[in-house]
């Protein structure tokens, strides 16, 4: 692997490591992976949500009410929940 890691890397490095921290202290680390996983899954086989997170014309207003709809449906973490709100806040959700 190179030393050189790019902004994106780094990146998603420090906000898995904030959620990590963050389900360890409210003891919900096990919950939390369930989440990011089915989540993980869910992009990688959906490919409209996969072309609607990469969409830099969507507003963070949009993405956020989708997430939102999509939390309540599959029943998220409400900590994962936030995340997500979060990643989508600071335009970085595209890095799930």
């Amino acid at each position: 692997m190179s030393k050189n890691k790019t902004f994106s890397d780094t990146s998603a490095n420090r906000y898995s490591l904030a959620l990590y921290e963050l389900a360890n202290e409210d003891g919900k680390l096990e919950e939390i992976e369930k989440n990011s996983n089915f989540f993980t899954s869910l992009i990688s086989n959906n490919e409209e949500l996969k072309l609607l997170i990469k969409n830099p014309t969507i507003k963070k207003e949009d993405l956020h009410l989708i997430i939102l709809k999509m939390a309540e449906q599959f029943k998220l973490n409400d900590l994962m929940t936030k995340f997500l709100g979060f990643l989508i806040s600071k335009r970085r959700f595209f890095f799930c």
